[in-house]
């Protein structure tokens, strides 16, 4: 029945937004809108992971009016989960801002926060 999530973010600079995972996780642009930048979407993968990025008035335009659109960054946790936790640590901890380092989780996975 479920296949897939793909979050998408709702942003003030699409095109920044992707650069920073594309350089960051070497992200690959799947797809976007226009095909060209500046960017209103874009479909980013990590491997098979899904992530997106809308500015956040093209989001009223083609949805509604009432998605709540705040000025602020929403509050929102994403887990993307991967192979090899300190090896993806290893190679993006000098290009991003650590929250949490590398830790077993009594849930039983190995997590860091970013």
């Amino acid at each position: 029945m479920y296949r897939k999530v793909a979050p998408m973010f709702l942003v003030e600079n699409v095109d920044k937004s992707a650069e920073w995972y594309k350089g960051t996780f070497s992200a690959r642009l799947q797809a976007s809108l226009p095909k060209e930048p500046p960017f209103e979407w874009v479909s980013l993968m990590l491997d098979d992971v899904e992530i997106m990025f809308s500015k956040k008035k093209s989001a009223h335009k083609w949805y509604s009016e009432s998605i709540t659109i705040a000025e602020r960054p929403a509050n929102f946790i994403a887990y993307i989960y991967v192979e090899d936790a300190n090896k993806l640590y290893g190679r993006i901890k000098d290009k991003v801002k650590t929250i949490m380092q590398p830790v077993d989780q009594w849930y039983g996975i190995r997590e860091f926060m970013i």
